[in-house]
């Protein structure tokens, strides 16, 4: 699955285009008939949020798209290789110079902007970490109001916050040694500050690099399938303990989170800390 970072780098490309007419749109055909409304429309804004990403037009008409589990974008000059067959394409949008293909999403849409502004889902997202005005206070606050639930599975509700995924959901909660299974409204707010203190540069930092997501420093990547500190590495020793990582699964979607047990404590020092 596409996490906030890949999204992110996605709408970096795709800005390259803003002030570009399309000359070209090939899209399923339930969205024929709107798509041509966007031939000859300048496209005007790139919008990320979380796992989304809007294109805005100068004729009031958007394109909304989420990657999910199995979609990725490729914008490149025209005439680009593409790296996947054209009729894997759910979108294809040609300028005169660029040209940006959207392959195997099974969310694309295209809206009025009234549309959007009435979709639900897209406007009860909770804020995106990687956003210039993202508010970390307001973040902690959110998480900590989410009573009963397990942190493993509030960092990954795209209602509290936008854009996590499950490798940094592992990953950061290592970082700041925290166990999964701990109660979000019992996490000291020391403890919730290190987490987005460890997770947003690294998110930022993938923001900027394609292919495999890497959280693990480089001296300590001896050898090649050395990437992660914990995510799929469940029976592996720690490298900072050597105890094995484990895994469990959280949330309605059962989703895996990895962890290790010496370094993240399953105790009440975390409860304590928040009275």
């Amino acid at each position: 699955m596409a996490e906030g970072h890949a999204v992110a780098r996605w709408g970096d490309a795709l800005r390259q285009l803003i002030g570009e007419r399309v000359d070209e749109i090939k899209v399923p055909p339930r969205w024929r008939e709107r798509a041509e409304k966007l031939r000859g429309a300048e496209l005007t804004v790139v919008r990320t949020h979380g796992k989304h990403l809007v294109l805005q037009f100068s004729n009031d008409w958007v394109v909304h798209t989420h990657a999910m589990q199995y979609g990725s974008w490729q914008i490149g000059p025209v005439g680009q290789q593409l790296r996947k067959e054209e009729r894997f394409a759910r979108l294809l949008l040609r300028t005169s110079r660029y040209e940006a293909v959207f392959f195997h999403g099974p969310v694309m849409e295209v809206l009025s902007v009234d549309e959007l502004a009435r979709h639900e889902r897209f406007n009860a997202l909770g804020p995106d970490l990687l956003h210039e005005d993202f508010s970390v206070e307001s973040a902690i606050a959110a998480i900590r109001r989410q009573v009963g639930r397990e942190i493993g599975d509030v960092i990954l509700d795209q209602h509290v916050i936008s854009g996590i995924g499950n490798i940094y959901k592992s990953e950061g909660l290592f970082l700041a040694m925290i166990h999964p299974l701990l109660p979000a409204s019992t996490i000291s707010h020391e403890s919730l500050r290190s987490f987005f203190d460890e997770l947003i540069p690294l998110m930022q930092a993938g923001r900027c690099d394609q292919g495999w997501i890497v959280t693990l420093p480089r001296d300590l990547q001896l050898e090649a399938w050395m990437r992660n500190w914990v995510y799929q590495r469940r029976g592996q020793p720690c490298f900072v303990c050597a105890t094995k990582i484990e895994m469990i699964r959280q949330g309605d979607f059962q989703r895996t989170t990895y962890f290790c047990p010496h370094c993240q404590p399953l105790t009440e020092v975390e409860a304590r800390g928040s009275e």
